[in-house]
């Protein structure tokens, strides 16, 4: 921690007296609390942006993995014509 290089954030009464009572509360002073919690936020976006590719590649795979098995699994034409929502709508009514 000896690489810290001061800055000067200007708060809301209320957002400083939030951040007080979590440093009294966890016995920490003021400063490493706000550093604390700006690491903390750091890596919860970080990990949410991380988990949002993560997903997004996952949902490749899956899909290249099951359009490699379609024609096996579905003999016909390689990709079905879309059903009109209108219809799936009449399904789930009458059945």
């Amino acid at each position: 921690m000896g690489n810290l290089r001061p800055i000067t954030v200007k708060l809301q009464p209320e957002l400083f007296e939030q951040i007080k009572t979590i440093a009294e509360k966890n016995g920490m002073s003021y400063s490493d609390t706000v550093r604390y919690l700006i690491s903390r936020g750091l890596d919860e976006k970080i990990h949410r942006e991380n988990v949002e590719l993560i997903s997004q590649i996952v949902r490749e795979q899956i899909e290249q993995a099951l359009n490699s098995y379609m024609p096996v699994l579905q003999p016909g034409p390689r990709y079905p014509r879309e059903v009109d929502p209108r219809r799936l709508a009449l399904c789930r009514k009458t059945g």
